[in-house]
This record gives C-alpha cells, structure tokens and sequence, in this order.
C-alpha cells in the first residue's frame, strides 16, 4: 500500500501548506502539489515536493506538468489553466488532461485551478482535484478548503479528501478500481 498527499492553490497562505505537509511528509511515500502557491519554486516548503506552475505562480523555475511513477503508479500532474479544465460541468473538462496523462501513460490525473475538490474516473483514469486550501470554490465551499490524500492498494484506488484542520471528510471519499 502507498500514500500520496496532494495539494493545491494556496495562493499564498505559506502557514496552512506548511502545516499540512509538514503532518502528512513522514505517512507518504510522495507529495504533490498541482501549483497557484504564489511562492518561489526554491522555497523550503517544496523540499521533497513535486510541484507545477499555476497561472498565478510567476517563477519560471516551476515546470507547467510533469510524470511521475511512484511504486508503479505513473502520475500526470498540472495545474489545469493550459488544459482548459474549466469549461466543462462545473467540475472539470478532463478531455486534454486525458490525453496528455495517456502520452505519459498515466494512471492517475492530478490538477488543481477550479478550487473545486473532486475525484472520478475517467477512460481508465483516476482524476483528482484536491480543491484549494485557501480560496475554495463549488458546492462544498462553505468547507473552508482542502486537500486529498491517495491510498493506493493492489486492486483499487482510494481518495480521501481533508479539511484545513486535518479532519477526514468521509462523504467526500472516492474509490476506484485499478
């Protein structure tokens, strides 16, 4: 079994990002954060985090998406803005981000921009927005933010979604099978 945290558009608010990597970096084997932190790409709060440029990250220093295979799991990961996720249901437009994550082989989609949490599958693919910590949008805003966390077992997939303070928000929990 591996665990993956992953994160996204702080925009600035450097304590909350600490303080949930910093509780989450000895129970995972990999931290993702799909970018709009607006810090610097040196900062320390990346060390040992897989990052990507948001549209309102202006170091060029972060790269706009990369793969990542972990414990046989190849990640995709963005931000979104250059795959035009939001102009599809109110979620997400997952065309590109799909066949970007199929040239890299990808198993599991990571984005962020819309602010709005969410995990589903899509033609074979896990996609998983963890939301925004600082400036949540969508049905669930009224949350405060969050992020997700990514349990991955030998036949399924499992996507657990937290709120600010840490507290696992079970309705939110999405499971898929490998």
């Amino acid at each position: 079994m591996s665990k993956f945290l992953i994160v996204s558009d702080s925009h600035g608010d450097r304590a909350i990002l600490s303080n949930i990597i910093n509780k989450w970096q000895s129970q995972v084997d990999g931290i993702f954060f799909n970018g709009d932190s607006e810090l610097a790409a040196e900062d320390a709060v990346f060390d040992g985090v897989s990052t990507v440029i948001g549209n309102m990250d202006y170091d060029d220093d972060f790269v706009e998406a990369r793969a990542t295979t972990i414990d046989n799991v190849t990640f995709f990961q963005t931000h979104g803005h250059l795959y035009h996720v939001t102009t599809f249901n109110g979620w997400a437009n997952l065309e590109l981000l799909d066949k970007a994550a199929r040239e890299s082989h990808a198993q599991v989609v990571l984005f962020g921009h819309t602010h709005i949490d969410g995990a589903l599958a899509y033609n074979g693919k896990l996609f998983i927005n963890p939301g925004s910590t600082s400036l949540p949008k969508g049905p669930r805003a009224a949350i405060g933010g969050t992020y997700a966390v990514l349990v991955v077992e030998p036949d399924r997939f499992i996507v657990h979604f937290y709120n600010r303070a840490h507290l696992l928000l079970d309705n939110l929990t999405v499971e898929m099978t490998r």
